[in-house]
């Protein structure tokens, strides 16, 4: 027996709207999309909603088990992953790609049936990338983990190679929210929060993560904001951000490259790390099958980040903006002026999310708010989380597009995004907010 769902319906294309529109479901899958009434009668009426295809997220952390990051950390528990994946569906997403490169083909099954969110898996099992893991953190390493190769977890059906690089082993944001707060803890008993860190390693090592770029008046003032002064020498801090940062520099941009190179020879696409410090690797090895991750990064200026951005795309690679918290935050409002650059000057191709210490939003945030500035669309928001996915990865996500054949991961929003009504995956709601 059919369903059939009745709004106004956004195939995910970029352009295509049916209003009012139809999507009639069979057996898991999409049997028909159309304009006007529905042939059957409707099931589900969202007659003031906008029914689109599930959002596909290619930037995730955090939804399996195994060593989180490419710092090879502490695995998430089952409740976190569950909680997770929760926060994911709710906000319409139905499909993610997971760039914990990791963990194993075991630890990746382990939960799959326990929830409706599709999770597609990544690997990043080369030398480099686990000794730079084992620099800056690789509690969550094992033997079995630092044996295990790229093209063993490619057999077993592990679809993208990445995510390599990551703001731990490479200066971002994981040692701005967690490894130097911790060691300046752990010297001065004072807890630093992340836009203190930052100001912090930035003074050290400048945007680019280089000991040359040492300002030791930038590193007074900061010192001073965040509460350190009296409590730390400048001397300390200059090799407390060091140790904690430069350890796993030079090996992650070695595991860069051994990733371009692996998905070369097997064929694949690929996600990496972009960001000042790794910019210059990144533009080295682009190619059609990289995924340059979060081109928005805050540690570009404005004019880096499109001036970058611009330089991959002409070398081929897809351009993916993350909307971490940038939407919801109260504190580093800023950080959202490279996000909407790139949204202006059209140098976007796809929206993920990353992982912003676990606050991130839903992907559907940061598509509402293209669609709040008035820089898209809806039907162009949308398809940077649906169409533009399952046409540039359609060995990765067969969802993506409301057309005939297609499985029925359907999410249904208020007409400015920013509200989720239902989720269906296979056909079967598993989301009702109404």
């Amino acid at each position: 027996m059919a369903d059939v769902l009745t709004g106004t319906v956004v195939t995910g294309d970029g352009s295509t709207v049916y209003e009012p529109g139809f999507v009639v479901i069979e057996d898991g899958r999409i049997a028909r999309v159309g304009s006007g009434p529905a042939p059957l009668g409707a099931t589900a009426n969202y007659h003031d909603a906008v029914i689109a295809p599930g959002l596909i997220n290619i930037h995730v952390h955090c939804v399996t088990l195994g060593p989180a990051h490419a710092t090879g950390s502490k695995s998430p528990t089952d409740a976190e992953v569950g909680a997770f994946k929760d926060r994911h569906l709710r906000g319409g997403t139905t499909s993610v790609l997971s760039v914990d490169g990791f963990p194993l083909w075991s630890e990746y099954l382990a939960l799959a049936d326990r929830h409706p969110l599709k999770v597609k898996k990544c690997t990043a099992h080369t030398p480099a990338n686990v000794r730079a893991a084992e620099m800056a953190d690789g509690a969550g390493l094992t033997d079995a983990h630092r044996k295990a190769t790229v093209d063993e977890l490619v057999t077993q059906g592990a679809a993208v190679i990445g995510e390599v690089g990551a703001g731990g082993t490479l200066g971002g944001g994981m040692q701005e929210y967690l490894y130097i707060p911790k060691a300046i803890k752990e010297r001065s008993g004072l807890e630093i929060d992340a836009f203190q860190a930052r100001a912090l390693k930035e003074a050290v090592l400048g945007r680019t993560i280089d000991p040359a770029n040492l300002d030791r008046s930038a590193l007074r003032k900061a010192m001073q904001a965040a509460g350190l002064t009296g409590l730390m020498s400048e001397d300390a801090v200059i090799e407390t951000v060091q140790q904690c940062v430069m350890p796993s520099m030079a090996h992650a941009f070695d595991g860069l490259r051994e990733a371009a190179a692996a998905a070369a020879r097997l064929n694949r696409p690929f996600i990496v790390h972009h960001a000042a410090a790794s910019a210059e690797v990144v533009l080295e090895i682009a190619s059609e099958r990289m995924v340059a991750g979060h081109a928005n990064h805050p540690s570009f200026t404005e004019e880096e980040s499109v001036r970058y951005a611009r330089a991959l795309r002409n070398r081929g690679a897809l351009l993916e903006i993350s909307g971490l918290d940038l939407f919801t935050r109260t504190k580093g409002k800023d950080d959202v002026a490279n996000f909407l650059a790139l949204v202006r000057a059209r140098l976007v191709d796809l929206v993920g999310t990353d992982y912003a210490s676990g606050n991130y939003d839903p992907v559907s945030v940061p598509l509402a708010g293209i669609v709040r500035e008035r820089l898209m669309t809806v039907p162009e928001a949308v398809a940077l989380s649906t169409g533009n996915v399952a046409r540039a990865l359609p060995r990765v996500f067969d969802a993506g597009l409301l057309e005939t054949g297609r499985p029925a991961d359907i999410a249904v929003f208020s007409p400015a995004l920013d509200g989720v009504r239902a989720v269906y995956v296979d056909g079967r709601r598993v989301v009702d907010t109404q």
